[in-house]
């Protein structure tokens, strides 16, 4: 297998309080990245793929350097917070150093500035809260005596500024050439129970009547894989759709044709880079309903719910998503990664929304997050929401790294997994997913390793043992024929 390219990192930096996480919002043009009006306040570390005029990247928005109290200098930097702003320096591309037009030049700005001069990585001055024209046409020389040549003048709030910017960061910034794995069409699985939709769906995405589609439940009996390019705005996005049967329960499969389309089915799930799992929004969460949601988090595999008929629902009055959504979430908890969508086949409603989300999938399956960028989100982590101890013994996590992707796989290195509450783990996925895979269906994959098994370290040892034994018999007996 062609080994991936890893997208090359830029990352978000400056004092706090700045609008570091409001100008990471608005290159993504999404709300991701908690803004906070207290300066100071430690962040989870957020990063998120991006993309400009075809230029890929890996956007890391960093915490804040340096603390000020009034006339009184506390440690400019912060300890930890400047390694774990270092480890992400050593992968970055591109820094985005970002200031405010309100305070103009400060000493924290100094401070850092000279902190970040000693990468030796290529520079961009983003001025931020420029509000007004004044401010505009003023930052390039009130924040000239920092020493950086390009200067930008950018208001997060109405997105001035941002296009000027990231202009001029594609042109830093290398090519990304894609790999085979990219090239091949996303392969999708649409699954569900019978007569819940999926064959019109597909009918809808291909825009011809290509399924059979009745009343009568079961009318799609095997897995058919179907090409389709689907376009918005421009763009395309080249996918093959695999129409499954309709799972039934187990009880109600009369014939042999009934079971080796369920196998069938649940062959496509597995064997499919993403499922688009179609649920009736007149009679969600059925008992079928759940089994089909098991299999596919047990299979891992990336998922997108689908509401169908929500037209229906919009007819008699019911239409509330929040609530259809709370309904989903609890009776099937084991599908929070799945973000909900309401659809209509036959009205269209909200399909071009379904592109944007495949199109974010598939972006997503193809990102490795920098160990260094891992492993300061999990210092945050920890420093905010500390494991508990179990018997006086206090659960660690020495560090950890992404070794897989797609699921992504995570591995932590820690001193006793035993120790690790299942509702923490569970906690720290959920973490994984929001900063790193925010709605984008993707199941994560946590391993806990022991940093150094006992028995591991017992045999290391008594193979080392038996090595130096064996080099110092070699040693120590003189060659045959000489004395």
């Amino acid at each position: 297998m062609e080994e991936k390219t890893p997208l090359p990192v830029v990352a978000i930096v400056g004092r706090p309080n700045v609008g570091k996480s409001a100008l990471f919002n608005a290159i993504l043009r999404r709300r991701l990245s908690i803004v906070h009006e207290q300066s100071g306040v430690t962040r989870d570390c957020v990063a998120s793929p991006a993309e400009f005029r075809g230029k890929r990247f890996l956007l890391v928005d960093t915490g804040g350097l340096g603390t000020w109290n009034g006339d009184k200098k506390i440690d400019l930097f912060d300890g930890m917070i400047r390694e774990q702003v270092t480890e992400v320096l050593k992968d970055a591309t591109c820094l985005i150093w970002v200031v405010n037009c309100l305070d103009g030049v400060t000493p924290q700005d100094e401070e850092v500035g000279a902190f970040l001069r000693k990468s030796g990585k290529p520079l961009l001055l983003c001025a931020n809260k420029a509000d007004n024209r004044d401010l505009v046409h003023g930052a390039p020389g009130q924040f000239a005596p920092l020493g950086v040549q390009e200067i930008f003048p950018t208001t997060c709030t109405h997105s001035h500024g941002i296009e000027a910017l990231l202009r001029h960061l594609a042109e830093m910034l290398p090519e990304v050439p894609p790999s085979q794995e990219e090239e091949k069409p996303l392969r999708v699985a649409v699954v569900g129970r019978p007569n819940v939709g999926k064959s019109s769906l597909v009918n809808r995405l291909l825009g011809e009547n290509r399924m059979m589609v009745s009343d009568v439940a079961g009318t799609t009996r095997d897995a058919v894989d179907l090409p389709v390019v689907l376009k918005k705005d421009g763009e395309e996005l080249p996918i093959t759709l695999v129409d499954t049967a309709g799972l039934r329960r187990k009880g109600q499969i009369s014939t042999v044709v009934e079971f080796f389309s369920a196998n069938r089915t649940e062959l496509a799930i597995r064997s499919s880079d993403m499922v688009l799992f179609v649920l009736d929004s007149q009679e969600p969460c059925t008992t079928q309903e759940r089994r089909i949601g098991r299999i596919i988090a047990d299979a891992r595999r990336p998922c997108i719910m689908l509401a169908s008929k929500w037209d229906l629902v919009t007819k008699a009055g019911n239409n509330k998503p929040k609530l259809f959504e709370d309904f989903v979430r609890d009776r099937m908890p084991y599908m929070a990664h799945a973000p909900i969508l309401n659809i209509s086949s036959v009205t269209g409603y909200n399909l071009n929304s379904l592109f944007d989300r495949l199109k974010m999938v598939k972006e997503q399956m193809h990102i490795s997050v920098p160990t260094a960028v891992f492993n300061q989100f999990l210092q945050d982590l920890l420093q905010r929401n500390p494991p508990v101890s179990v018997n006086a013994r206090r659960f660690k996590i020495f560090y950890g790294t992404m070794v897989h992707n797609p699921p992504p796989k995570f591995v932590l290195f820690v001193n006793d997994r035993k120790l690790c509450p299942k509702n923490y783990e569970n906690f720290l996925e959920n973490r994984l997913r929001d900063a790193f895979f925010p709605q984008s269906g993707l199941p994560i994959n946590l391993e806990l390793r022991n940093r150094q098994d006992p028995v591991e370290r017992q045999g290391a040892r008594a193979a080392a043992s038996g090595v130096y034994a064996q080099k110092r018999r070699l040693h120590s007996t003189p060659p045959r024929g000489r004395r």
